[in-house]
């Protein structure tokens, strides 16, 4: 378990580093077990599912090791099981061990991870591809699940009942191989997704994006080339340093920020009253129009507004523009358990059911729709914030909380019992201190 301690109001500058992705790099690990040549990984945040990979790959048989502080190489000559461990589950992202291994041993055994508090985020659209590409999944006891795909995929066309982000990616792991071609529709479009294909491609596989949401992968033999390749920099950690820096004044310089992407955050940015500079991927407050505009934001898959962006905008509304902004979220279905705790510093908000929509216009599973759920909040701003103490429930309402505590005055204290906020930002306090934060880590 972390606490941390903020002593708030204190003025920040300086630059802020952004890590490789938390939602690429442990992806792009998993990659290596289509190769038993040697991989090396750049650019790789050292974080809590950075390890996991790394623990399960491990397991596996391969070897891994830093051999720079971001940098990893590994191994996967002598891979012996199939048995991916349950606590790397615990990293949504191990998920795709499902696909690699399979592709890799034609068998897996497996335990999905569980839902978190802001959705249940369900794994029935990977196992139907996975079925559609061959495979057979036998359930066994304690929620374990084990799958065969002893022969080489054959050619298919797969539709995606809807946008999953893992989903894509664990298929097309398991099409690397196949015998002749796989393609896969309304896929995903997500940059860390890309970031995985540029890495399959430059291994040897024959993997493209032929339109927006629908991929081709061409049939290659065993196994993959190595690869010496870097992560994609973390778009969620690049636009969170910057909102700490309009709410502190505008004087932290954001290093690492690739504006393609942040583009859709950098347009919500715009439409509030703020103007950002890029220059060599750094990004600067070039103008805050104060108090900011209220606006009215939907969240979506990519090219779209993110999800994980959601918080961060909600609370920088809140604190900093006039009147009411409206955030309708589309991705989870229970993505609002921050703003009960934002509520002990002064956030005032109203959360309600968007009219009009249906099951089929949100991308969690039709089954957890509710006729009257609460998927948009209406949030009443500027907000004098007040130090509290809060509880983090997730990586993003973590950060949310953290934010808040840095401009409110006086001490705050954020109970972290699943250590969620360092789960997605590296080194935070050390970055943070060096910007002037009084934040320590308990």
């Amino acid at each position: 378990m972390s606490k941390f301690i903020i002593h708030g109001g204190k003025k920040l500058k300086g630059t802020y580093t952004v890590s490789g992705a938390k939602n690429a790099a442990p992806k792009l690990l998993i990659a290596s077990l289509l190769t038993k040549k040697k991989c090396v990984f750049h650019n790789i945040a050292r974080l809590s599912d950075t390890y996991r990979s790394i623990d399960a790959l491990t397991s596996l048989g391969a070897s891994v090791q830093f051999i720079k502080k971001n940098s990893i190489a590994i191994q996967c000559a002598g891979i012996y099981s199939s048995e991916i461990p349950l606590e790397a589950m615990s990293a949504r992202q191990s998920v795709i061990f499902i696909g690699a291994t399979l592709a890799r041993t034609g068998h897996v055994i497996i335990y999905p991870p569980k839902g978190d508090t802001i959705g249940k985020r369900p794994i029935n659209r990977h196992l139907a591809g996975i079925v559609a590409l061959g495979g057979k999944i036998i359930e066994r006891g304690n929620n374990c699940l084990e799958i065969f795909m002893p022969q080489r995929p054959n050619s298919v066309v797969y539709t995606f009942e809807k946008n999953t982000h893992c989903g894509t990616e664990n298929l097309i792991l398991a099409s690397v191989f196949n015998k002749g071609k796989v393609v896969l529709k309304n896929s995903a479009e997500e940059p860390e997704v890309d970031n995985l294909i540029e890495c399959l491609n430059e291994m040897g596989a024959k993997v493209k994006r032929v339109e927006p949401r629908t991929i081709e992968i061409t049939g290659v033999k065993p196994f993959l080339n190595g690869v010496e390749t870097t992560s994609i920099p973390d778009r969620l950690e690049a636009a969170t340093a910057l909102v700490l820096s309009i709410m502190t004044g505008g004087q932290i310089a954001v290093k690492n920020a690739t504006p393609a992407l942040l583009d859709k955050f950098i347009q919500a940015l715009n439409k509030m009253g703020i103007e950002i500079s890029f220059k060599n991927n750094v990004a600067k407050i070039s103008k805050i129009k104060s108090p900011l505009k209220p606006i009215n934001i939907t969240t979506d898959t990519h090219p779209g507004f993110m999800t994980d962006w959601q918080p961060i905008t909600t609370l920088l509304l809140a604190y900093m523009s006039k009147g009411e902004s409206i955030i309708h979220e589309r991705i989870f279905e229970t993505r609002w358990r921050y703003l009960e705790e934002l509520k002990k510093m002064g956030l005032k908000y109203k959360l309600f059911h968007p009219e009009n929509h249906g099951a089929d216009y949100y991308n969690f599973n039709d089954s957890e729709y509710q006729t009257g759920g609460a998927y948009a909040v209406s949030v009443f701003g500027p907000t004098k914030l007040q130090p509290a103490e809060m509880n983090s429930h997730d990586v993003r309402a973590g950060i949310d909380m953290l934010l808040a505590g840095l401009v409110a005055p006086g001490k705050t204290i954020i109970n972290d019992p699943q250590n969620h906020i360092d789960r997605g930002y590296e080194n935070i306090v050390e970055k943070l201190t060096d910007l002037g934060a009084d934040i320590k880590r308990l």
